[in-house]
């Protein structure tokens, strides 16, 4: 579940799971010529970015390419919000990130793992 801002966040793979789950058919379905004046990813890529940026042992597993982007997007590096500027550039980030995740979820689930709060 997500957290409310007054709660001391620290963003798990359910977090990121349930963040994703209304999107996921839609990053699969993802097309080249929708990237021309879209912003169909805008608010999940900001919503995502707000995860990535906390301190969490989940996040510290995370490529470190993530959690990079997001503390460059939110402290306004000029290079990396025109780079995210464009949809295209969201969509191939949240794709990637989610993909990740899937597979860190599969595995949870193959080994049978239960997420305590430190994963």
């Amino acid at each position: 579940m997500i957290r409310s801002q007054e709660q001391p966040s620290t963003p798990t793979l359910d977090d990121y799971l349930q963040l994703f789950a209304p999107y996921s058919g839609q990053l699969r379905d993802f097309q080249r010529h929708e990237t021309i004046g879209g912003s169909r990813f805008a608010l999940l890529f900001r919503q995502v970015l707000r995860l990535l940026a906390q301190d969490s042992p989940f996040n510290d597993r995370l490529p470190r390419l993530f959690t990079k982007v997001a503390t460059e997007f939110l402290g306004r590096d000029h290079a990396t919000v025109r780079h995210f500027s464009h949809e295209e550039n969201r969509y191939i980030f949240l794709s990637d990130l989610l993909e990740w995740i899937q597979v860190h979820e599969r595995g949870r689930r193959i080994h049978g793992m239960r997420e305590g709060p430190h994963a």
